[in-house]
């Protein structure tokens, strides 16, 4: 068997066996949102779309300080924001697999609309709750959103 024939048998044998393995952080289970309570410091980041005002479109972020009240099967999140914004995420949630969360949003700006999860991350020290956004307000924007946070 030449050189390059033993190479792709090594190679096809290996991505068998690659294929048959769970992704790692599915291994870990699903994240206990419980874990999220209290606060956390971190950014939270927007990528926006379909907005009325092209200008609105676009990526935005700003720091932002969260507080988490988790009484399952409720889940809210009470963000301050570095210029005192105000935001408040109030829905359920349902811990499978891969938790899911949905609910409403609402502004001390104005903001309003709805939001679904995309997933969440959860240590005891990092979090991150990704949110699809579709905002109410006259800009009806569309937003995929990261919160993002640490603490020690």
């Amino acid at each position: 068997m030449t050189a390059r024939k033993c190479l792709a048998a090594v190679l096809a044998a290996a991505s068998v066996g690659a294929a048959a393995q769970d992704n790692p952080l599915a291994r870990r289970g699903p994240p206990d949102l419980t874990q999220l309570r209290g606060y956390w410091n971190g950014a939270n980041l927007e990528d926006r779309s379909n907005c009325a005002t092209a200008g609105v479109n676009g990526q935005h972020g700003t720091y932002a300080q969260y507080f988490f009240t988790v009484t399952p099967p409720e889940m809210v999140i009470h963000e301050t924001t570095v210029t005192n914004l105000t935001c408040d995420y109030a829905g359920t949630y349902a811990g499978d697999r891969t938790p899911s969360w949905s609910g409403t949003f609402t502004c001390s700006d104005g903001k309003r609309g709805t939001f679904q999860s995309k997933g969440f991350l959860v240590t005891p020290t990092e979090m991150q709750a990704r949110l699809q956004l579709k905002f109410q307000n006259s800009e009806g924007c569309d937003a995929d959103a990261i919160l993002g946070g640490s603490r020690f």
